[in-house]
């Protein structure tokens, strides 16, 4: 009850927020926070849901500002022409880029995601013909729609609001659907994923794509509200402060991504009064943030439920020595975010250690997906 109350008072003074702070910078901060919290609820549907780490995110962030910016200065075209391309272009660019790239597992991939990155940004820079090089591209018009133009703080913070909304809507249902439960197995274990049927490359590829798909229209949205534009604004280190984000709001939950983006967003710009100490104060306290919520701010305390966990993850962690050693066979649940497994009994597997039997080794690996919560039966595919 307490939590619902907390949530619709949050609800109520962030629809109210343009209209009691009527400082232009503060407002501004808002639009900001909001676009930034759909560039990281993209990556958020990666970290989290498939445990990719895309540490080039920017480059899709900056393909779609500068897709939407050309299209509608240099061709004219009006804001939803740019701002559908930019979806287009982003996701067309991250599906092309992320199929032969999935070969790469762990640290590799984020390497080769980015040196994507780097690439990126350095195309850029150079290719001054179409983006004006170093100079960037100035004058970008504002979001408009027909006769109506989106140009002041608060008519823009609405309108950002409500792609916000409309987005996080359209991933709750993603994550409780089946694709969203079979983007959870391969998470928690891929091998078993792999065995009971599900194509595993195919899963990535589509998250991979929406995920540049949003990252584009945030980019969009930031092209047509800043005005102005230049690769310095899409650096690698722009992509590790997204994941930052993720991070610190908490990687496997749907809001955890807004709650870090609203952070780090404004925590910099709330303490440029005290310019020389700034950064010092910003970096305090994000290890403070760490070191108490270690599974980010919206995840479990370090309480009863994370001890549970950790047990679990201790003793029936992929690979680990009693699976190489014994036949497994039980049952799988999602308890707190956690695949667990409940072995029903113990029997040597056949052709020697395995972190996992398959039924020509020696018996069944079942899993029955349950949700963290409902309860619900999870589809096989």
């Amino acid at each position: 009850m307490k939590k619902k109350v907390a949530g619709a008072l949050i609800f109520v003074f962030v629809l109210l927020y343009p209209l009691v702070v009527s400082n232009v910078y503060y407002q501004r901060i808002g639009v900001i926070s909001c676009i930034f919290a759909i560039l990281a609820t993209s990556l958020g549907l990666l970290v989290g849901q498939v445990r990719l780490v895309s540490a080039g995110h920017a480059a899709f962030f900056g393909i779609g500002a500068y897709t939407s910016a050309l299209l509608t200065t240099k061709a004219s075209l009006p804001f939803l022409v740019g701002f559908a391309a930019a979806i287009v272009m982003s996701a067309a660019i991250g599906f092309l880029f992320v199929i032969p790239v999935l070969r790469l597992k762990g640290h590799y991939l984020s390497m080769a995601t980015l040196a994507f990155g780097i690439v990126v940004q350095m195309v850029m820079l150079n290719w001054e013909s179409v983006t004006n090089g170093p100079n960037g591209i100035p004058g970008i018009p504002y979001v408009s729609f027909f006769s109506v133009q989106l140009d002041t703080d608060v008519k823009m913070y609405y309108f950002t609001l409500m792609l916000l909304l409309l987005i996080l809507w359209g991933l709750s249902r993603i994550y409780r659907s089946p694709f969203g439960r079979t983007l959870n197995m391969i998470r928690e274990d891929e091998i078993a994923a792999a065995t009971l049927g599900v194509h595993v490359v195919r899963f990535k590829v589509t998250a991979f794509t929406i995920s540049a798909g949003l990252a584009g229209l945030a980019g969009s949205l930031f092209a047509h509200y800043m005005s102005y534009i230049n690769y310095d604004t899409f650096s690698p280190m722009e992509s590790f402060m997204i994941l930052a984000m993720v991070v610190v709001g908490g990687m496997h939950t749907l809001f955890g991504p807004v709650l870090g983006a609203v952070l780090l967003s404004s925590i910099p710009e709330l303490l440029r009064e005290f310019s020389d100490y700034r950064m010092l104060i910003y970096g305090v306290v994000l290890v403070i943030i760490l070191l108490f919520r270690r599974r980010g701010d919206r995840g479990p305390h370090r309480g009863q439920r994370g001890r549970e966990n950790d047990h679990h993850e201790q003793h029936f962690r992929p690979g680990s020595g009693q699976e190489r050693e014994n036949f497994v066979q039980g049952t799988g649940y999602y308890r707190h975010g956690t695949l667990q497994r409940a072995a029903a009994r113990n029997q040597p597997c056949a052709g020697g250690p395995a972190r996992l039997c398959r039924p020509d080794g020696g018996g069944k690996f079942v899993y029955r997906g349950l949700s963290s919560r409902q309860g619900g039966p999870v589809q096989r595919f």
